[in-house]
């Protein structure tokens, strides 16, 4: 007869699963810390990016100054710094085939965006580092309810895994489909993001219902982006920002800081004959603007 394995005694099994409860909440709350930070680092690289907005302003007034004088060398203009009791001739990086009026609407254009840009990203990583600290007090707290043993402290907290609340009936048409990235919103709406032009194709035209709201980035190639909607719900504003960061996201504007997104229900989105995979004309559609990043409240399933 062989060997059965012994049963584990009542305590064990409460300091089995105590020290599984301890370990899923330490993984959530390391994982989110380890998030933010990620998010603080994009952030800085973002704020670097913009370069001095002063000196952009700078050289768009030099430009304007010297406008009669200028010399042109080249991609280069060489210009009288007016600002400096020395008045020095510097340099200036320009199109050739620019006017000096135009680069130095450039430098007046980039220093806009520098300027707005940098209010917003350290507004973000100020609110970024308060959730961050908050996070790691959190983490204090999760270890000392660990080592003392306080499970009602550690049930508290953890927090379960989000599923997407508008569940369509599943219908024997249904086709199956691994073309797209999905996400639940905060509201437990299903997100789906096409990975490919073909696959936006087949999201747009065979996935995604005549209700379901369609979107994507302005001017831009990217993803389709379609919300589910079985139950012909009103989408709540937050779920079409969410919808609308991940069209931004997953297009080639995610390099700007905001993007324009339209949105339009599917039944307004047709396929030109002939057209290109992934082209689409829209009947009627609004317009998102939006920040090109993923929302820290979503995860891809």
């Amino acid at each position: 007869m062989g060997l059965t394995e012994p049963q584990k005694t009542k305590s064990e099994l409460e300091i089995e699963r105590f020290d599984k409860l301890a370990a899923a909440v330490r993984r959530t709350a390391s994982t989110a810390i380890a998030k933010q930070r990620k998010l603080l680092t994009n952030l800085n690289g973002d704020l670097e990016k913009h370069g001095n907005p002063e000196q952009w302003k700078r050289s768009g007034d030099l430009l304007l100054a010297n406008l009669n004088n200028a010399i042109r060398d080249g991609d280069t203009v060489l210009v009288v710094d007016y600002f400096d009791e020395n008045a020095p001739t510097v340099s200036i990086i320009g199109d050739r085939n620019l006017p000096v009026s135009e680069i130095a609407e450039g430098y007046f254009r980039r220093y806009t965006k520098a300027r707005n840009g940098k209010l917003v990203i350290n507004e973000r990583i100020a609110a970024t580092l308060a959730d961050i600290e908050s996070k790691l007090a959190l983490m204090s707290r999760i270890e000392e309810a660990i080592e003392s043993g306080d499970s009602a402290f550690l049930e508290s907290i953890r927090q379960p895994r989000r599923t997407a609340t508008e569940v369509r009936p599943k219908k024997k048409k249904d086709i199956e489909f691994n073309g797209a990235r999905r996400f639940v919103s905060s509201d437990g709406f299903e997100i789906l993001v096409g990975k490919k032009a073909k696959d936006n194709d087949l999201l747009t035209f065979r996935v995604a219902r005549s209700l379901d709201t369609w979107m994507h980035a302005a001017d831009f190639p990217g993803s389709h982006v379609v919300i589910r909607n079985p139950n012909r719900k009103e989408i709540p504003q937050k779920t079409l920002i969410e919808a609308a960061q991940l069209a931004a996201f997953y297009s080639n504007a995610r390099e700007l800081d905001k993007a324009a997104v339209n949105y339009t229900l599917k039944k307004f989105v047709n396929k030109p004959k002939r057209s290109a995979p992934g082209l689409v004309s829209l009947a009627s559609f609004k317009t998102l603007y939006v920040p090109t990043t993923i929302p820290a409240a979503l995860d891809e399933r």
